[in-house]
């Protein structure tokens, strides 16, 4: 009898580390600064939510789902500032931003459209993205002026523009006349664009001005993805929002029917409760107050000049980019720190066309407990000064 030998298949070590993978080691520790997710104190009117969970559910359960649908549909984009459709099909609720990222790749995949990522970003897009075999050439925020916008995309001739504004990690948010500019000019070349828009609360001024509108009075092909996760502290339990133009909804709701089925009519509900909070406290007191406690926390500890801020104080997402010292490497600091208790992200996975470039950067994320960042901010200086006592190498 011949016997058969199995082998225990182990991780690659010298493989590439992703943002995800490490937010994911950070999860059972004390001091989590690794994730974007959302895990700020809650308010007193959240707590509240949270105390009427019992009813929301039975009220969620009495409920037609299309109902549920229209009514949080119609309070998130209220709170955004943004028209409605008056078709709701058009507005595809899934489980998670990364949900509707492969729902997109999938499109660009079986299309064969060569796609203009932007960098640097979160690294999931690009990842995501390469796993289906699409062709990706980079953008940079710099290419996305109003002046060099023309030239970069001569240049790279791509079938599909993919940007996310607010940018993660940078802050970068695109203006009204460049996000003209864009439409415009994805109208002229007959290119899709792909608009992130996960972090749009965290603005600490409206912009006075409406994306939707403007898409949809140009005739661009587009898909824009929102999302719940990085905004309210509510646990994860989080819906992911694709909304696209009419001349894509047909392949973009066949790859949606082909994801799931619907959401969870009590996790509708539960948000739905915390927009109409938002609305009703406005976001400077129910998103941003720990973020920018966090800011200036932050600020404060690392004040001895060894830090660079790249982000700003009003910057309109919940993370700050930040470089090190000149000839620093990020993958070392973030390990270090990570033995000294305290999780964040290296720059170099967000450079995902040219990773060298994020070599001296780090990324921090802001949503969470004051006191718990006041522990991590000691713990990141103590980190760097004891890289710079021995001197870093690369």
């Amino acid at each position: 009898m011949t016997s058969i030998q199995t082998q225990t298949s182990h991780p690659d070590p010298t493989a590439q580390t992703t943002s995800t993978t490490y937010e994911r080691r950070s999860l059972d520790q004390a001091i989590n600064l690794s994730d974007a997710h959302c895990r700020q104190p809650l308010t007193s009117t959240q707590i509240d939510i949270i105390n009427r969970f019992p009813a929301l559910f039975h009220q969620a359960r009495k409920r037609p789902q299309s109902e549920l649908e229209e009514v949080f549909i119609s309070a998130f984009m209220d709170l955004a500032g943004e028209p409605i459709h008056h078709d709701f099909s058009r507005y595809m609720l899934s489980y998670s931003a990364s949900s509707a990222i492969t729902m997109v790749a999938s499109h660009c995949a079986h299309t064969g459209k060569r796609v203009a990522l932007i960098e640097p970003v979160f690294d999931n897009i690009s990842s995501i993205l390469l796993r289906e075999n699409v062709e990706v050439v980079p953008i940079s925020e710099q290419d996305c002026t109003v002046e060099q916008l023309p030239v970069a995309l001569a240049r790279f001739e791509p079938a599909v523009v993919w940007l996310v504004s607010p940018n993660n990690p940078t802050g970068w948010i695109l203006s009204e006349l460049e996000f003209r500019t864009l439409v415009q000019h994805c109208v002229d070349r007959r290119c899709t664009l792909v608009l992130d828009a996960s972090f749009r609360f965290f603005s600490p001024a409206p912009p006075g001005w409406s994306q939707y509108e403007i898409l949809e009075h140009s005739g661009v092909s587009y898909i824009v993805l929102e999302d719940t996760g990085k905004t309210w502290s509510s646990s994860e339990i989080k819906v992911g929002l694709t909304v696209c133009s009419p001349d894509m909804y047909a392949d973009m709701y066949r790859l949606h029917d082909d994801l799931l089925q619907g959401v969870s009519p009590f996790h509708l509900r539960v948000l739905t409760e915390f927009i109409h909070d938002s609305a009703r406290n406005g976001i400077e007191h129910s998103i941003l107050p720990s973020v920018m406690k966090n800011r200036s926390i932050l600020r404060a500890i690392l004040y001895d000049g060894d830090f660079e801020f790249v982000t700003e104080m009003r910057s309109p997402v919940s993370v700050d980019w930040l470089r090190l010292p000149e000839g620093s490497d990020c993958e070392v600091f973030v390990h270090d720190a990570i033995r000294n208790g305290v999780h964040i992200l290296p720059g170099t996975n967000f450079f995902w066309n040219q990773r060298e470039r994020g070599r001296n950067l780090v990324r921090v994320a802001l949503a969470r407990d004051p006191q718990l960042m006041l522990e991590g901010a000691q713990l990141l200086r103590h980190t760097g000064i004891k890289l710079a006592a021995r001197g870093i190498q690369r």
